[in-house]
């Protein structure tokens, strides 16, 4: 494993790469399917989820959910578990842009972080 790199993370929320849409004034709810892969070599690690200092507006869950998946073939379905988040943003009535920093911590204390934003 000379030189591989093993401490990278990625993160990616289903098809839209790591970036989070903006939440618009009246708030919302959205739920995401996140990976978190680590180094060129594991792929889709356990992570956990926080927001850091806690904004009163803004509540991030973890969530699993499950797909199925019909194959191609007899006998190759099966069912597809995804962990992901819900993310809920209260009204904005600060009468400010909000930002906050969503952050997934994987096992040896490394995280990586998206900005959530929301418009006055």
């Amino acid at each position: 494993m000379g030189g591989a790199d093993t401490k990278t993370l990625t993160l990616s929320y289903g098809t839209e790469g790591n970036v989070l849409p903006n939440f618009s004034h009246d708030g919302g709810f959205l739920a995401y399917p996140v990976v978190v892969n680590q180094g060129g070599i594991n792929r889709d690690v356990e992570w956990t989820v926080s927001v850091d200092n806690n904004p009163s507006w803004i509540t991030v869950d973890y969530l699993e959910q499950s797909t199925e998946f019909v194959g191609t073939y007899g006998g190759d379905d099966r069912t597809v578990m995804h962990k992901g988040v819900t993310i809920s943003v209260d009204e904005n009535t600060s009468g400010a842009k909000r930002t906050a920093v969503i952050r997934y911590t994987v096992a040896d204390g490394s995280s990586i972080c998206t900005i959530v934003t929301q418009s006055k």
